[in-house]
């Protein structure tokens, strides 16, 4: 199999440029020059609520009259970031499909989402990649705008966590890849530790996307998932089968839990079992997905070697700008490695096309006789929000509210340092001045920035770890004495003193006069508040990583604010000392 951009001689070779050729490669440039792509601007659903529903939303929470002017205040400031301009998608990640002929044929290839509905954090959705919305306004432009024929598939892990809210993002991950359109959609780890088979019984069986040679559900009862997906795209002499299948690598296989539920089987097993289904199809392209690295995935490849594309589900932060050969592999010329990256914030587009003109050299081997053209597609701003994803992002969160913490399953620990939350309008009664340029920062109304979402997800756990006193940021549960709603702990809101400082409450009960004790633990209590940047601390390379921006990490993390400079941020928020 030749893999290799198409030159001019090849495209004319190969097929004729037709007007729909024209038209396509046309669209693809006019779209990339407005920045936008897929669902008109006035069909995409809005990020804010609209300004006259602040007040019910007020109303239906119970702020109180304070929370209302942090709300009104969170809200100018979203509307003022919305009105920015925003940067070039194209000039920021590169143009993409440059050129492109209409494919007979697309592969669609994406994993690893572990959790990502949609991208999250402090960068502005502008300057994020991923989500399910961007997902489907691609699709969408390549399916129904461009006319592309799209064999679609996702490598696995849907989830990074376990417990109730793991389980309802994995059954609404895979209830959207499905009305995107997905034919086959692999397992991870952490996807085994849900309730797969209270998901499955409750999936059309004649819909259901799960796909895996190593996972079976229920002895691999074909009405829950297939061994393997043939697909067939086109018409006619124009037709192409693609046949996919999905192993889990013996890392990951190493990670999953005992379950009755499931048949388990190393990749050797499960590939010996798939493998004369994969030779009675006759497929033009075989695909092996593999959750496991690029070690993993390659090794498989080379034991068994009927596979045009391999693809590597873990591993890779992003994928990389080219597919890559596997040494040792013969079929077709050889298979190619496809790495997904992680977080869902890309995806991997394969465009197939017949070599007329090594058909016509005479007969083929298995695999032979195609061309190929490969695509990174970041999943930035240059794709429009699908409102039927949106609708589905809805529908999770008003399951979440309706949950509330308990549904959920998380129950307040005790902080670490055994002690309990004041509120930051306490700490304001001494330190004054601290408390004038916080209230000038939007950590003071972090919470009322996600009241102000379309939808509101500060009953969200993952959301809300950041923008109120008194979780945990990195695991998603309150601590004893934490935030819990605006009507029963108003005094928590905003991301304030203490996630910083640490819990206070008995500090400020003796500095107030409230409580006695003897002035060792007066002084005790004050020390363990304390918090004293360093000279050249930061997170940057060469700077020191002190104990005041490990804080700031909790919540600004690679995830969450990629491009966090802690000595361009600290100015901003500065504060010392009494006053």
């Amino acid at each position: 199999m030749k893999r290799h951009p198409l030159s001019q001689r090849h495209v004319r070779g190969m097929i004729k440029l037709s007007v729909l050729l024209a038209v396509a490669v046309t669209l693809a440039g006019a779209l990339q020059a407005t920045g936008r792509l897929g669902v008109a601007p006035e069909g995409e659903p809005a990020h804010l609520v609209a300004p006259a529903e602040l007040r019910p939303l007020a109303d239906k929470y119970e702020l109180d009259e304070e929370a209302r002017q942090r709300l009104q205040r969170a809200y100018e400031a979203l509307e003022a970031h919305e009105a920015k301009p925003k940067p070039d998608p194209v000039e920021t990640n590169g143009p993409i499909f440059t050129d492109w002929p209409v494919p007979q044929a697309a592969l669609v290839i994406t994993g690893e989402q572990v959790g990502y509905l949609e991208p999250c954090g402090c960068a502005g959705l502008e300057n994020q990649k991923g989500g399910l919305k961007r997902r489907h306004s691609m699709v969408k432009v390549l399916r129904d705008q461009w006319k592309w024929p799209l064999v679609m598939m996702d490598a696995g892990e849907q989830v990074r966590y376990v417990g109730p809210q793991a389980e309802i993002k994995y059954r609404y991950s895979i209830e959207s890849l499905m009305e995107i359109g997905y034919h086959a959609v692999g397992f991870g780890p952490k996807d085994l530790r849900t309730d797969l088979l209270g998901l499955v019984i409750n999936l059309p069986p004649d819909q259901t996307p799960l796909t895996s040679a190593s996972i079976g559900v229920l002895g691999f009862d074909p009405d829950f998932s297939k061994r393997l997906r043939v697909v067939t795209v086109g018409e006619g002499a124009q037709a192409v089968r693609v046949a996919i299948t999905h192993v889990m690598g013996p890392q990951a296989l190493a990670e999953t839990a005992p379950s009755d539920d499931l048949d388990k089987l190393s990749p050797n097993e499960a590939l010996a079992a798939v493998l004369p289904e994969i030779a009675a199809a006759k497929a033009d392209q075989n695909v092996l997905m593999v959750y496991g690295d690029r070690s993993e995935a390659e090794a498989i490849a080379r034991e068994h070697d009927v596979f045009d594309w391999v693809v590597a589900g873990r591993g890779s932060d992003e994928p990389p700008s080219t597919a890559r050969r596997i040494e040792g592999s013969r079929r077709g010329g050889g298979a190619m490695l496809v790495e997904v990256g992680h977080k869902g914030m890309y995806a991997v587009v394969v465009g197939l096309y017949r070599d007329q003109a090594a058909a016509a050299e005479g007969a083929l081997k298995p695999g032979q006789g195609w061309l190929a053209r490969y695509q990174k597609v970041p999943l930035d701003h240059r794709w429009a929000d699908s409102p039927e994803m949106h609708a589905k992002l809805v529908a999770y969160q008003q399951e979440l509210a309706t949950l509330r913490w308990e549904g959920l399953g998380l129950k307040p620990r005790r902080h670490p340092t055994n002690e309990e939350f004041a509120g930051s309008a306490v700490c304001a009664d001494c330190h004054t001045a601290a408390w004038e340029v916080f209230e000038k920062t939007p950590h003071f109304w972090t919470t009322e920035t996600l009241v102000a979402l379309n939808p509101a997800r500060h009953l969200d756990p993952e959301c809300i770890s950041c923008h109120a006193v008194g979780w945990e940021p990195q695991k998603y549960y309150p601590f004893a004495s934490g935030w819990v709603s605006h009507a029963a702990t108003p005094h928590l809101s905003g991301n304030g003193c203490e996630n910083c400082h640490g819990p206070a409450a008995r500090h400020a009960a003796v500095e107030l006069g409230d409580l006695d004790v003897d002035e060792a633990e007066e002084t005790a209590l004050r020390q363990a508040l304390h918090l004293e940047v360093q000279e050249n601390e930061g997170n940057m390379p060469g700077q020191v990583l002190g104990k005041a921006v490990d804080n700031c990490l909790q919540c600004h993390d690679l995830d969450n604010s990629p491009d966090f400079d802690f000595q361009e941020y600290w100015p901003v928020v500065k504060h010392e000392g009494m006053d």
